[in-house]
């Protein structure tokens, strides 16, 4: 296939499809988005930058090294633009700062707009931020307002390898080790007229002090292998590890406290609770999938004792139920919820190489055939609503200042982008406070050439955890929603 995009080899554009990396330098950076997205024809490729001016020259020096000529006034046309606002945000960025910076950004991409070569891509640099307790997402809430003028295509995140492993205490706070490349392409569906809609994501109130202290450094982004599944996990198409609910589940809670999973799958949250002196509860759409968790957690205890853990005081419930039908007599009130949606209806794509995997074992390719499971709702819309609904009923079984984690993907389908994590960041801001994300980063599949010679298509490799707090106080619903 002829290579139209860049100069590339298949050699060096498959790494760049992965969608997280360990940052090295900005040297490396600028290098490798400069050589991705640029394609010097007849004269060199002329590339737009925007950022700190140490980097400014940083930028224009790699530029002139591979045939590009670098240009930092938004008054001619472009093959590639990235904007670097790295240093424009911290710690000590108001919300009033941030709208200047907003407005500042937005009113760039629609000169950009104009100036940018067909079908080519911006990279915006950008992070979110954490400030006195609170968390503002300025990193997506940037993505939405710029995507109303050029069009969302693709993430990558930046892993800085050097990880600050966050703060101890009684409040969550991870350390501060990443940062979002986001990619837009000015295409047939980008427009520069209409004005930019509040996308909604300042809605949370200052994280409240926890009951217990967090006395374990956590990092920002994690790379698991998960272990080989066993014969009945994998039947499950979407299964996540164990070491996962390890991680989240000795951060926010204590031995003898109860996890709950609406979604239990194969039992991962449950089995990863017992194994870590906790209690594990949940519900199971799907009867095949629910005697497969009872049955791995059942062996766990009857095995446990010999391999010297202690379960005396530990137990589970499995349910099989829909998770909209869960009431509070179900289960003890929780001490923590970890649970991952279905990442809408993806298993259904026919066309996923998973899916054509799996296809060709034999085995389930999705959730389950029954109407009522959410892995089969096809509108967006819908899917979010009722997602939201479930976590807002949990809501009501989580004890007050109690923690919550989501582990989500966005998603691209059909050449488009659905940001499936922060829309339910947004919604679900009017009842939980919303924390610091963590990424579940993968590092053991197969890249695959999407859009090879054409254009960039990520292959996502990362998950996000969205952590939210229950507020303690009777008051903190109506203080959440009106920010």
């Amino acid at each position: 296939m002829k290579n139209r995009f860049n100069t590339l080899t298949s050699k060096e554009w498959l790494p760049f499809q992965k969608s997280w990396f360990r940052f090295e330098d900005y040297e490396s950076l600028f290098e490798k988005n400069i050589r991705f997205f640029t394609l010097p024809g007849d004269g060199p490729a002329s590339i737009y930058y925007s950022g700190p001016e140490k980097r400014n020259l940083l930028f224009s020096t790699v530029a002139n090294r591979n045939l590009c000529k670098s240009n930092s006034t938004a008054e001619s046309s472009f093959n590639f633009a990235m904007v670097d606002l790295l240093d424009s945000l911290s710690d000590t960025t108001t919300l009033s700062d941030y709208e200047d910076i907003k407005n500042n950004v937005v009113g760039l991409a629609g000169k950009l707009h104009e100036r940018l070569d067909h079908r080519r891509f911006l990279c915006l640099l950008v992070q979110n931020v954490k400030s006195n307790g609170s968390f503002h997402p300025f990193a997506w809430d940037l993505a939405k307002a710029v995507a109303q003028i050029l069009t969302l295509k693709d993430e990558k995140i930046a892993c800085l390898p050097e990880a600050n492993e966050g703060r101890l205490g009684d409040r969550f706070e991870p350390g501060q080790d990443t940062f979002y490349c986001l990619y837009f392409r000015n295409d047939e569906n980008s427009s520069s007229t209409g004005e930019i809609a509040d996308a909604g994501l300042f809605n949370s109130v200052q994280q409240q002090r926890a009951e217990h202290t967090f006395n374990r450094p956590v990092k920002s982004w994690h790379v698991l292998k998960p272990q080989p599944r066993k014969k009945n996990e994998i039947l499950h198409p979407a299964k996540y590890p164990e070491d996962l609910v390890d991680l989240f589940v000795n951060c926010f809670t204590a031995p003898g406290q109860n996890v709950l999973d609406p979604m239990s799958g194969t039992g991962s949250t449950q089995l990863g609770a017992l194994r870590n002196g906790r209690n594990g509860y949940g519900t199971e759409l799907s009867s095949l999938f629910a005697e497969i968790a009872r049955t791995r957690c059942q062996d766990f205890l009857d095995s446990a004792t010999a391999d010297g853990h202690d379960t005396r005081n530990t137990e589970f419930s499995i349910l099989q139920k829909d998770a909209r039908d869960i009431q509070p007599g179900d289960f003890p009130p929780a001490d923590y919820i970890l649970t991952s949606p279905p990442y809408w209806d993806m298993l259904n794509m026919k066309g996923a190489e998973n899916q054509a995997n799996r296809r060709v074992k034999g085995l389930q390719l999705n959730y389950s055939d029954d109407s009522n499971d959410l892995g089969n709702v096809s509108d967006y819309e819908a899917f979010l609503t009722e997602l939201c609904d479930i976590y807002f009923n949990l809501g009501k079984m989580l004890k007050p200042g109690q923690y919550m984690t989501i582990v989500v993907k966005n998603i691209k389908k059909k050449g488009k982008n659905y940001p499936l994590a922060w829309d339910l960041a947004r919604r679900l801001q009017k009842e939980f406070i919303l924390l610091p994300e963590i990424f579940w980063c993968q590092d053991d599949i197969s890249i695959a050439p999407y859009g090879y010679g054409n254009t960039f298509v990520s292959n996502t490799f990362h998950h996000y955890c969205l952590n939210f707090q229950k507020p303690v106080l009777r008051g903190a619903k109506r203080r959440v929603q009106s920010g």
